[in-house]
């Protein structure tokens, strides 16, 4: 399916819960980057995870600081390489940490016991070991 065709079924929530795995979440990332600045992508995408996790009464899945977090690390790759938002399989290709150990990324700028507060799930905290990248997206 093409991306505009994703992003739909994304917004009106006609994807299957099953669909919307980890690498859905980067390919909504990075699909609203193609078509968005930064900012608006960031905006337009956190929005849309939460409310498909919502219709699907997964609220709970939705953490909103490691949405924002690894947006900021997404967008600001693309910012350092912006061929790569040209083809989904180059970007792929080339930030397959980002598949593989997502985790391991936002812990670098958080602890684990700031992102296991409730706040962090419910709105954006800053980092409390480094900034993140701004990849245009938080200020």
């Amino acid at each position: 399916m093409d991306e505009q065709d994703f992003l739909q079924r994304l917004e009106t929530r006609a994807l299957a819960a099953s669909e919307l795995d980890h690498t859905a979440h980067l390919y909504a990332a990075w699909a609203y980057r193609r078509n968005y600045p930064a900012r608006e992508a960031a905006a337009r995408c956190a929005y849309a995870l939460s409310r498909f996790a919502m219709s699907h009464g997964a609220a709970d899945k939705y953490h909103h600081t490691l949405t924002m977090a690894l947006l900021a690390i997404l967008y600001s790759r693309l910012d350092d390489e912006p061929h790569l938002l040209s083809c989904w399989d180059s970007f792929l290709s080339a930030n397959l940490d980002m598949v593989s150990d997502a985790p391991r990324l936002v812990r670098e700028y958080y602890t684990d016991a700031r992102l296991a507060d409730d706040a962090a799930r419910r709105g954006f905290v800053e980092p409390d070991l480094k900034p993140l990248p701004t990849g245009g997206v938080l200020h």
